[in-house]
Formats: C-alpha cells, sequence, structure tokens
C-alpha cells in the first residue's frame, strides 16, 4: 500500500513535470476550469451542506451564506475580471525614459501549496485555489483533518474538475502537513494561528518561496453609545455567533463606554434570547464547537477569567457532549487572565469598559495588530482617532464581518494577524509575479548620458538628476 510520503512524492513530481504546461494554459482554458468548478459546486451543493453540519453543525443558510455562496461569487467575480487582470500593462514613463515603452507582465509563479483550516473549510480551501489557478499555477490543497466530512467532499469536487497534475488534494493530519513543507514550492499560502504561521513561513524561507499567511488575532469591536443600543446588540450578536464565534475576523473583544455597558449587557440578554429562544442549546441556527479539545480550551478560558475575579452576566453553561458552550459575557477581566491573551476563537465576550477615547487606543496599541477592528459609533471624531491612532488589518465602521465580502477591497492582515493580502484582485496578484519588461529607446537610453568613460559632462548630468529627478 502506497504511504503517504510516496504518494506526496508521486503528485508533487508529477506536478513539477507538468508545471509549464500550466503555466501555457490561455485564460480562456483557465476559465473554462473556474466554470467546471462551479459548476461541481452547485451539483454538490447539498453534499457540502450536511458535510458542513456534520463537522460543525452549520445550519443550511449559515452553510449556504458563509461557505458556498462567498465561493460562487469569487469564481463570478474572476470570470468577469481574469481578462483585464492578466493584460500586460503599459505604465507611464518620466522624462528620463522618453522614447522607452515599460510594461507589467503577470506571469503564473508556478507549483503553490494551500493549506486550509477548519474553521470554514470549504470557503477557505477553494476561495484561495480559484486565485491560484486563474493566475496559471498548479496546486497542492491540504485542508484540515478536523473537517474530514468537507474534505470528503472537497476530494470528490477536485477529483471532478482537475487533473492531480493540476491540482491535488492531500487529506491527512500534522504529518503530511510537515512532509508537504519540506518541498520547494514557488508560493505557500496558509491560513490559520500566528504559532502555526510561522512554521510556514520558516519552511518557505529555507527555499525563498513567498508566503501568504491569513492568521488572526483579538478584534476589538469598539461601542461609544452614539447608536441605538439594539443595533449595535444586533451587530454585534451576528459578528460573533456566526459559525459560533470560531471566525478569524469575528470581534474578540468588546471595549465599551463605562455608562452604556450595563445597557448593553440587558440588551444583549434580552436579544440573545428572542432570536435563539429560552433555551439557545436547542437553536437550529448555531453551529458547534469544533471538538473536544477546543470545548476544553474555551471553559478554562472562562473559568479562569472568574476564579480572577471576572463577572459573568450571561452564560456559562456547558453541554459537553454537544460542544456547547452558552454564549458568554464577561466584565470586570483580570488583566492577567488567559483570555486577555490568545485569539477566543469562541463564543465569549469579554467587555471592558472605558472613559476617554485614550483608554482605547491605549489598550488596543498595548496588543498584536488584529485581522479587523470595528468601530460602532456615530460621533465622527471619535471614528477618525481610532483608525488614524491604531494599525489593523482593516477598520469596519458601523457592522462587523462584512469587508470580506466587498469584491474591490484587500484582505489580510498586518505583522502578527497576517502578511499579504488575498481575494479579488489582490488574490490574483498573490498568486501571480508582475513582471516588469522596459523596451528602451536606442538612442535616448539614460545610459548614453553615464555610462564610462566618466567625464565633467557626466558629472553635470548626475546633478541635474539629483536636483531636478
Amino acid at each position: 500500500m502506497e504511504n503517504f510520503k510516496d504518494k506526496i512524492d508521486n503528485i508533487y513530481a508529477n506536478q513539477i513535470e507538468n508545471r509549464s504546461l500550466i503555466s501555457a494554459l490561455t485564460i480562456e482554458e483557465r476559465k473554462a476550469y473556474l466554470r467546471k468548478l462551479k459548476t461541481s459546486i452547485l451539483n454538490h451543493r447539498e453534499e457540502i451542506e450536511q458535510a458542513l453540519f456534520l463537522d460543525l453543525r452549520k445550519s443550511k443558510i449559515e452553510a449556504d451564506s458563509t461557505e458556498i455562496f462567498p465561493v460562487l461569487s469569487e469564481i463570478r467575480l474572476f470570470l468577469r475580471k481574469l481578462n483585464k487582470w492578466s493584460k500586460v500593462k503599459t505604465v507611464q514613463n518620466n522624462l528620463l525614459f522618453f522614447g522607452s515603452t515599460a510594461q507589467i507582465q503577470p506571469e503564473p509563479l508556478g507549483n503553490c501549496l494551500i493549506i486550509s483550516p477548519w474553521n470554514y473549510p470549504f470557503q477557505l480551501s477553494i476561495i484561495h485555489l480559484i486565485a491560484c489557478i486563474a493566475a496559471g499555477n498548479s496546486a497542492i490543497l491540504k485542508p484540515s483533518e478536523f473537517t474530514p466530512n468537507v474534505t470528503a467532499v472537497l476530494e470528490k469536487i477536485i477529483s471532478d474538475v482537475f487533473p492531480t497534475n493540476y491540482v491535488a488534494l492531500i487529506d491527512g493530519s500534522v504529518e503530511e502537513t510537515t512532509y508537504l513543507l519540506t518541498k520547494k514550492f514557488n508560493h505557500i499560502h496558509f491560513t490559520g494561528s500566528p504559532k502555526v504561521g510561522k512554521i510556514v513561513m520558516e519552511a518557505g524561507a529555507k527555499y525563498l518561496a513567498s508566503v501568504t499567511l491569513e492568521l488572526g488575532g483579538k478584534s476589538p469591536l469598539i461601542i461609544d453609545g452614539t447608536l441605538p443600543m439594539q443595533e449595535v446588540v444586533e451587530k454585534a450578536v451576528w459578528g460573533k455567533l456566526i459559525n459560533f464565534g470560531q471566525t478569524c475576523i469575528a470581534p474578540d473583544y468588546i471595549l465599551i463606554k463605562e455608562e452604556f455597558q450595563q445597557e448593553f449587557i440587558e440588551t444583549f440578554s434580552k436579544h440573545i434570547e428572542k432570536v435563539f429562544g429560552n433555551d439557545l442549546s436547542k437553536s437550529n441556527d448555531l453551529a458547534r464547537i469544533i471538538n473536544l479539545t477546543n470545548f476544553k480550551r474555551l471553559k478554562n478560558l472562562i473559568d479562569d477569567a472568574i476564579s480572577k475575579g471576572a463577572n459573568c452576566p450571561f452564560g456559562n453553561q456547558y453541554l459537553e457532549n454537544e460542544l456547547y458552550i452558552k454564549p458568554t459575557l464577561l466584565t470586570n477581566v483580570s488583566y492577567d487572565a488567559l483570555i486577555n491573551e490568545e485569539e477566543i476563537f469562541g463564543a465569549i465576550f469579554p467587555i471592558y469598559a472605558f472613559k476617554e477615547i485614550n483608554e482605547v487606543i491605549e489598550f488596543i496599541n498595548l496588543k498584536e495588530k488584529p485581522l479587523a477592528l470595528y468601530i460602532l459609533s456615530n460621533n465622527k471624531n471619535f471614528i477618525t482617532q481610532i483608525k488614524t491612532k491604531t494599525s489593523s488589518g482593516a477598520v469596519v465602521i458601523n457592522e462587523t464581518l462584512v469587508h470580506i465580502l466587498h469584491p474591490n477591497l484587500p484582505f489580510g492582515g498586518v505583522n502578527n494577524s497576517g502578511i499579504g493580502a488575498s481575494t479579488g484582485y489582490e488574490g490574483f496578484k498573490d498568486f501571480s509575479h508582475l513582471k516588469p519588461i522596459l523596451k528602451v529607446n536606442r538612442l535616448l537610453s539614460p545610459s548614453k548620458f553615464l555610462n564610462f568613460p566618466y567625464k565633467p559632462i557626466t558629472q553635470k548630468v548626475v546633478d541635474f538628476l539629483i536636483k531636478y529627478f
């Protein structure tokens, strides 16, 4: 029986051998694969929905809206824009290059590795694959071992659309991922935690492969009380409880003006029970924690915070056999609580009260730069100060999560929350090398005035360039 190393070796070797043929695919041929991918996804829609329910207990609406819809939308965007994005673009010259022709030509990077996470196992596997193949690359896709049902459907779709010497899926766990990272890839795209992101970056550095890291972090939700509290709570609950908080751009914690904290808690409690019922565990709209390890990790975060003096005005109820923790609010959280240090990735909302805006800015800036920063406010000065005096992957004003759906905005983090950007045109660029091409006018080439032997006139030309260029 073929072991996983032999399987990976064979797929990798076949893709390397086939690389020149893949990079030579025309734009129309790449688009034909995208259309075939779209058709296969639609044909397997019910299987995808069922797999997401089995792995994460996602409802049909949540599976469709957060996993299938974004992927189909991305395919349609690429089908509309790929001809434009892949064209050679002429750029403007300055006087130094008068008479020359300067262009930028996108070209494929080559063989790519895409490592996708468990929290959005379908969306985050396929959405980056779309950009990868649209840019003319081959790909090995490594989905998470924590979502085996989704992986099984992904394998059907991938094998239905692509030959393995073009795109292949490798199932498995840490051993398979670790072995893949010993291979020489031209580009690696990783979505996951900063801890593993460092390992991926180190593996890429061995061969000087370009690396895109979509990580996470503690994304704040800032509330100054200038919007109606019901509206604030609805946006906070939606952003936090989609996928049961297991979203890299979910608001991680709340910073709220002191005098509005109690109103938020009361409105939150009423709203939660209104939309999910008195027994939230029976709601069909709430997903579940991915596995027992993460269930225990989240419970430990709550227990640790409470043991260090935090109050819990809502939540802190558990059903271990269902991997369910009731959405939980925590106030008066000690600064040495574990929940302050790590990304929560679950339905827990620590709440921190502030009096002045400088407290908010200092609180955020003392932490690693977040993937997203959310401001719920109608105060222009408050918004301006927050967005200009903090750093984050994105700033979203008066909403949560939806920026990832915008077709013309890049998605990515900064430093600890990620390196590089993706989706849409940024995704195409992420998997492309934008090659500069300069055809110099032979009679007016800059080197005619700068070439050997150096003379007094050469110095005058250099002085002129320094002064005016």
